[in-house]
């Protein structure tokens, strides 16, 4: 998506001044035309409380009348009765309503009065004629509506309102009123203070243009530095929130590119040198898309996104951009000082029919599946999302996760973490499974991708959560672990469960919390907080594929676990290499000197287990001692 600033182009100003301008000045000197326009307006305002205060007083007359099919004869007949009426009919009697009366229709078709507030002098007597001026009255017996009906004076609007007083659907009464509205001085007064109003407008509109154009110009570098991430000089998320529901998803092909063990590089080197590397690949990046074209997104830590421009001959041009970001970033070298110089490759998922998705979001959603798919076949790679494959062989649907859900799909494997001298079991650790309507086990990796970020995510960790709490609650006997992710840490929802299951006896101490290591936990003191409370019911804190990411040691005192659990990724390198041998002997000294045991993952043979047995790890979990399987087994 180009983008163009007003700011930068005064003529982008000049042409709506114009145009606001002609058309408040052909508004101006349409006033004078404008007068019956404003007359209509006029009657409407001054006659609204008139047709209501009236039609309330027909209301109150007819409720003075009997049920009966002669009301003249009545009202005739009843002096307290015509007294009543009276005393009604003066109320209405404003400067604007001069006359207030009630009449009937005699068999003859004369009509005559039989209620008057007029003065003494001018008032009419009971049964006194009424001369109409208008064949108009006689609408009213046709329509049973009321009738306004209007005369033709010069300096008034002048009318006469007339309000049926039915009995079984025929107009035995009419309560009349006749009222003026003065016409000519108002509606003058009115044009000549919008001729003023317009032109105090057309003053202000100059002036806020003029100001307008000087601010912009002013705070154009502060706008552009809100919608860039300053460490990179790409667009960063707030550019995104901001501008994704504009974004035309058939102009652009979308990929998202992830720097292959980027925290081990935060790890070996420290965040600085990380901070450096990022800077370098978002340079590499932009020097490589097309200026004005392509757009690129920081969306995480080390995450980009790219937008590449699809060209009228389709979309190779935009994949093609995306191979040579690819290659150039394997090509080129990264320095992390000024002479030492480390490589660096990515993983990129590429969707190349976004605009068959129905949001930005689920266009995004679907590039991310590539990206880890991406992950999943060995890094250093692109993949381009396959619709069929991803449906039938690597993730579920959203849809069908809902279902699993809702039709009680959702079970658990369990796996055990042994003590690693005497090889007893310790722990079980709970793994996500879910049945699908075939039959078969799908596993996380075919789950997780498709619900990361959405709610049913934190549905997923509840289904989880009441079925260990369920294995608890039978065999208090066994230790379960959960994991969690760092959404669940400040989620009320699942806070809320934890909680609750602390109140029953002995179920907190024996349900272990596993949370995958983030630097949001760190910073966000809300999450701290929870760990602390959820420690003070009982639970026992492990921090999950501990030196795999983001791994610090100050990560540990600032959460305070009571295990980590080493990487699997490193303990099965811990017979080859010897950085791996290394960082675990490192993080095993560090861990006994704060009193935090350590659980090492994938223990996948003997060889590997007499190594981390000599480190004097205390707990080990692998396929070396058991695989994942239902607890009954």
């Amino acid at each position: 998506m180009k983008k163009k600033f007003f700011f930068k182009y005064p003529f982008y100003f000049i042409v709506p001044t114009l145009l606001i301008s002609t058309i408040l000045a052909l508004l101006f000197f349409s006033t004078l035309k404008i007068e019956e326009s404003i007359e209509k307006k006029v009657f409407k305002i001054s006659t609204s409380d008139i047709f209501s205060i009236t039609n309330n007083s027909a209301i109150y007359i007819r409720s003075l009348l009997k049920e009966s099919n002669n009301y003249p004869h009545d009202i005739k007949a009843d002096k307290l009765l015509q007294h009543k009426i009276d005393n009604s009919l003066k109320t209405l009697i404003t400067p604007n309503i001069k006359y207030a009366y009630l009449i009937h229709r005699d068999e003859r078709g004369i009509f005559r009065f039989l209620g008057d507030a007029s003065s003494s002098e001018e008032k009419a007597i009971i049964g006194q004629k009424l001369d109409i001026d208008s064949p108009e009255w006689l609408d009213i017996y046709t329509k049973n509506e009321p009738l306004l009906i209007q005369h033709s004076m010069l300096q008034q609007l002048s009318m006469t309102y007339l309000i049926p007083i039915m009995y079984q659907n025929h107009v035995e009464l009419i309560l009349a009123i006749d009222f003026s509205i003065q016409k000519i001085e108002e509606i003058k007064q009115i044009i000549k203070m919008i001729q003023r109003a317009i032109l105090t407008v057309m003053v202000i509109i100059f002036i806020i243009l003029l100001i307008s154009i000087v601010q912009a110009m002013r705070f154009r570098s502060i706008r552009k530095t809100a919608f860039t991430d300053k460490l990179t000089n790409v667009y960063n998320r707030n550019y995104l929130q901001k501008y994704e529901d504009f974004i035309n998803l058939d102009n652009y092909i979308m990929a998202t590119l992830d720097i292959d063990y980027f925290k081990k590089v935060n790890d070996s080197y420290g965040h600085d040198v990380g901070d450096s590397i990022l800077k370098q690949v978002a340079n590499r990046i932009l020097l490589t898309v097309r200026n004005n074209e392509d757009i690129v997104i920081r969306y995480g830590g080390e995450e980009f996104l790219i937008l590449a421009k699809i060209q009228r001959d389709g979309n190779l041009d935009a994949l093609n951009v995306i191979e040579r970001v690819f290659s150039t970033i394997q090509e080129n070298k990264f320095y992390i000082s000024f002479d030492e110089s480390i490589a660096i490759t990515v993983s990129i998922g590429v969707n190349l029919v976004p605009q068959k998705s129905r949001t930005f979001s689920e266009a995004f959603k679907l590039t991310d599946i590539a990206l880890y798919n991406a992950k999943n076949k060995g890094r250093n790679t692109i993949v381009i999302y396959d619709e069929n494959e991803n449906t039938q062989n690597a993730c579920m649907s959203l849809n069908e996760i809902k279902d699993a859900i809702e039709e009680n799909r959702i079970l658990c494997y369990y796996q055990k973490i042994v003590d690693t001298q005497t090889q007893q079991l310790s722990h079980y650790e709970a793994l996500l499974r879910i049945i699908d309507k075939n039959g078969s086990i799908i596993t996380p990796d075919k789950i997780l991708p498709s619900i990361k970020g959405t709610f049913i995510l934190r549905n997923i960790t509840k289904e989880v959560l009441k079925i260990c709490h369920e294995q608890l609650r039978k065999n208090s006997a066994i230790v379960i672990n959960i994991n969690l992710n760092p959404h669940d840490i400040i989620d009320e929802a699942i806070l809320s469960i934890l909680q609750n299951y602390a109140q029953s006896k002995n179920i907190a101490t024996r349900m272990g919390l596993e949370i995958v290591e983030t630097e949001d936990i760190t910073q966000n003191s809300n999450a701290k907080e929870n760990i602390f409370m959820l420690k003070q019911l009982g639970y026992k804190i492990f921090i999950d594929d501990f030196g795999s990411g983001y791994s610090n040691f100050n990560y540990l005192s600032e959460i305070r676990p009571d295990y980590i659990k080493i990487d699997g990724t490193i303990i099965q390198k811990i017979l080859d290499d010897k950085l791996s041998f290394l960082l675990v002997k490192n993080i095993v000294s560090f861990a006994k000197e704060a009193q935090i045991k350590v659980i090492a993952e994938y223990v996948s043979d003997e060889m590997i287990y007499k190594k981390i047995k000599s480190l004097e790890i205390e707990y080990a979990q692998g396929f070396y001692f058991s695989i994942p399987a239902p607890l009954e087994s």
